[in-house]
């Protein structure tokens, strides 16, 4: 029963894939497409979740101011799991970039690829990210630079910290954290094998938490209570799920 449940889910999830990216290339044609694109990226991933059973449990304040969303990273659906008031664009590795249908979808939503591999890649991004910012979106990004399984988190890169503190951005520091520890998509474990295990399930449970924003001048010293409050929210969110 799983096996079958998972193939119509995976047929869905690229079905609505296709549909988002089809109503983003259409809206190209009309203006304000980032509040356009938004609305109907919030739109196709309410949906999205729907058809996969994924249900949230939100902790802390959704966002409602512009800013840097900087989150642990778990699994490639991390990124449709942050709810947010203010317009936002994604970070993401390169490699999305050439995956079928999510590739395509991504490029739609003007995802930002970053090669964590190239200095030049990463200094591009920086650049176009202090763009969006400009723009009045928010950008999320996961400053590990890859998944973990957790609970803990690994150390966070340097750059955005140095980013956020000469333009005076606001970070706003967020945690996530499945109920089940098989959700994380790690190592040289394949994107369709690990949806069919993931999603065979009847639902997927997951924690987000928020934190308070957080701002300054010292780079340094914003990486550091990111990266601790990220770390205690993770731990937290663990143990709840681990007492029910």
């Amino acid at each position: 029963m799983g096996k079958i449940l998972a193939f119509f889910r995976f047929f869905a999830f690229i079905f609505i894939a296709l549909g988002i990216t089809f109503f983003l290339l259409v809206g190209r044609i009309f203006g304000n497409f980032p509040r356009y694109s938004f609305h109907v990226f919030s739109n196709g991933i309410n949906f999205l979740k729907w058809c996969l059973n994924i249900r949230v449990k939100y902790h802390g304040e959704i966002p409602k101011i512009q800013g840097i969303i900087m989150s642990n990273h778990r699994s490639y659906i991390d990124g449709v799991l942050i709810p947010s008031k203010v317009p936002y664009v994604v970070v993401a590795k390169s490699q999305v970039r050439s995956w079928p249908v999510v590739g395509q979808t991504c490029r739609a939503l003007k995802v930002i690829f970053v090669d964590r591999d190239s200095a030049q890649s990463r200094r591009a991004t920086r650049a176009t990210i202090k763009e969006r910012l400009g723009e009045g979106l928010s950008v999320l990004i996961f400053p590990e630079g890859t998944t973990h399984i957790g609970p803990d988190v690994l150390p966070f890169k340097p750059g955005m910290f140095n980013t956020s503190a000469e333009g005076g951005f606001s970070i706003i520091p967020t945690a996530i954290e499945y109920e089940n520890r098989d959700m994380a998509w790690i190592g040289t474990d394949t994107f369709v094998p690990h949806f069919f295990r993931a999603f065979s399930r009847w639902s997927v449970r997951v924690a987000v938490g928020f934190g308070s924003p957080l701002s300054g001048s010292d780079p340094h010293i914003l990486q550091a209570e990111t990266q601790l409050w990220v770390k205690t929210e993770t731990l937290r969110l663990r143990r709840m799920w681990d007492q029910k």
